[in-house]
């Protein structure tokens, strides 16, 4: 007594083929999109370095701007500057004048 199954009980065999292409798609797809994810977070690691080591540089050339701006503006480097480039000097007698 075996029964029968009907054309309409049993599923067709190419709906689990196609499933089965979407879902290959689906992994394939999503696999290339990561790659590609991975490749642009690399691009902008490496950005990122580049634009550190500038501020770096910056920083550095900033401090040196500072100390030579510390050093150019000592008393004994105005006053050599003034004997020097101006020929002015410091005069013998000193005076107070009242305002």
């Amino acid at each position: 007594m075996t029964r029968r199954r009907t054309q309409t009980e049993r599923q067709p065999e190419w709906r689990w083929l196609a499933a089965a292409g979407v879902i290959c798609v689906g992994v394939a797809t999503s696999g290339v999109w990561i790659a590609s994810m991975a490749h642009d977070v690399r691009g902008l690691f490496i950005a990122l370095e580049a634009n550190q080591q500038a501020q770096d540089r910056a920083l550095a050339q900033y401090s040196r701007f500072l100390i030579e701006r510390g050093t150019l503006s000592s008393y004994q480097n105005v006053d050599q500057i003034a004997e020097r480039q101006l020929a002015m000097r410091f005069p013998d007698l000193v005076e107070r004048v009242a305002p």
